[in-house]
């Protein structure tokens, strides 16, 4: 399993990413009021940086247009589509040759509020589906908390075929248990992954050892 690091500020962050081994690094655009959010300039400046890791543009309101200019201008190939998209945002970005990651919102009864449109973003070519606890619109994601492990399991099943990621709460503890799940591809991690609200070495070692499925540490031995 891989792990994404959501939300990255800093340069020395996105070194000790690198360091460390994490996959993805999620940088964030247009998320007004977040205190994990990027102007342009730092935005760029921090994809440039990324040497192993690879940076996705985060988005939850801004037109695709202009997180389209902005990952061209950074040389960042991957985006995240966080908010409420309509398929046809999809298709623009896949038009302009991005792999895109469209969030899925969940809620703690297991409704998910794009599911009328799973069909369509697939049939626009989207890449991978991240499933995410929501919890009002005030709570998209990094929330802290989890989805239960019933309702994870329900749409893993339902959207099996799928490349898929998942976010939410996610501990060193509980990625271990997903390690084992080949359906997951990603775990997308920010609040576990910080310590005093810096991205934090220990941490970051932590997941993407955790993240390791068992029979790696068998050939290991």
């Amino acid at each position: 399993m891989d792990i994404k690091i959501c939300g990255a500020i800093l340069g020395e962050e996105i070194d000790l990413l690198d360091q460390e081994g994490a996959r993805y690094v999620g940088l964030w655009t247009g998320i007004e009021g977040h205190r994990h959010t990027l102007t342009d300039s730092a935005f760029a400046a921090l994809a440039r940086r990324c040497a192993k890791v690879t940076p996705l543009a985060v988005c939850v309101r801004r037109p695709v247009a202009e997180v389209a200019a902005l990952m061209r201008a950074a040389g960042v190939g991957m985006v995240q589509l966080h908010g409420f998209n309509p398929p046809a945002d999809v298709a623009r970005l896949k038009a302009e040759g991005f792999t895109v990651v469209k969030t899925l919102h969940v809620d703690d009864a297991g409704t998910c509020l794009e599911a009328r449109w799973i069909d369509h973003y697939a049939a626009a070519g989207c890449d991978v589906l991240l499933i995410d606890r929501f919890a009002g619109e005030q709570g998209i994601g990094s929330t802290g908390r989890s989805l239960s492990p019933a309702i994870v399991e329900q749409w893993v099943s339902r959207l099996d075929g799928a490349r898929l990621w998942l976010a939410g709460g996610l501990t060193p503890d509980r990625v271990s248990q997903l390690s084992e799940d080949r359906r997951i591809e990603a775990a997308d991690v920010d609040s576990a992954a910080r310590h005093l609200g810096i991205i934090s070495r220990k941490a970051t070692r932590l997941l993407v050892t955790a993240a390791q499925p068992l029979h790696a540490y068998r050939e290991i031995a």
